[in-house]
């Protein structure tokens, strides 16, 4: 069989299973199996494909029909443009989060090298680890509950490169992690009526604490930002990844929290509410 034959049938089951983008999806399995890329893979279509690469590629497929992510299949997940690894344990990195990233280094390019920048909820790493290849000379600090997660990051720093350049800790958000002069954080933020309704990929495979933020879905939030004055420079600027219905009671409780500092909502790409930003000092 040729390659141009098994992706179309391939792609029906994923389409008949609600999969979305399914032709890209097995694509991208079946070059992985390959060990190629995409753009080889679609150079080769009229290539054979072997008994022992057919083997492989019904069993991702099959997993990929039962729902499970395609960055756990395959491992990993472009994130800013770098390479993550993805593992059950930490949350898989959304292009949404590249927000974060983009006011941190927006910060580090406005205030220079000594900054001093929290992750905090900080998952596979993925913004730590992004922070840190763009701004080499910041200092950055990721944070989690979770052993598991930091594990990955850890991981993900080292295969990166920027492993000596990133102070992982176990830590309940801002408990006892100091002062710093940005603080970005991509914390749990669905409420748990809106959990049972997620996608089966997220609500089955992806690590529950990582997803529900309470009754409401803003109280991991509210926790950090009723921290976050303790630990943020007189100057500094605060980003919180949030969901897209939260800005109003997020608003109102970076007020009382922050009554020096200017607060707003961010959009994203979609045009809905993203990232709660406080700016201390004006």
């Amino acid at each position: 069989m040729r390659i141009a034959e098994l992706l179309h049938p391939s792609a029906s089951r994923l389409t008949a299973a609600s999969i979305d983008d399914a032709r890209l999806e097995t694509e991208v399995l079946l070059a992985y199996v390959l060990g190629i890329d995409r753009a080889h893979l679609l150079a080769r279509l009229a290539d054979q494909v072997d008994a022992d690469t057919h083997v492989q590629f019904d069993a991702l497929l099959a997993r990929r029909l039962a729902h499970e992510p395609l960055a756990y299949i395959t491992g990993h997940r472009e994130f800013y443009g770098i390479d993550i690894a993805c593992r059950p344990g930490a949350l898989i990195p959304r292009p949404e989060t590249e927000m974060l990233v983009e006011i941190a280094l927006d910060e580090f390019r406005r205030h220079g090298d000594a900054l001093r920048i929290a992750d905090v909820g900080t998952g596979s790493g993925a913004i730590a680890v992004a922070i840190a290849v763009h701004a080499p000379r910041a200092r950055v600090t990721a944070i989690d509950a979770s052993d598991a997660a930091l594990t990955v990051a850890c991981d993900n720093a080292a295969r990166v490169g920027v492993a000596d350049r990133i102070d992982l800790r176990t830590g309940d958000l801002l408990e006892d992690a100091g002062v710093f002069d940005v603080i970005v954080a991509n914390l749990p933020y669905v409420s748990a009526a809106e959990w049972q309704e997620l996608q089966p990929e997220i609500r089955d495979h992806e690590p529950r604490e990582a997803l529900i933020g309470g009754p409401a879905g803003t109280e991991v939030i509210e926790r950090l930002l009723r921290q976050a004055p303790a630990h943020l420079e007189a100057a500094g600027v605060l980003a919180a990844e949030m969901g897209y219905a939260h800005g109003a009671r997020l608003l109102e409780v970076a007020s009382a929290c922050f009554p020096d500092a200017e607060a707003c909502v961010i959009k994203d790409l979609a045009g809905l509410d993203r990232v709660l930003l406080v700016r201390r000092g004006g």
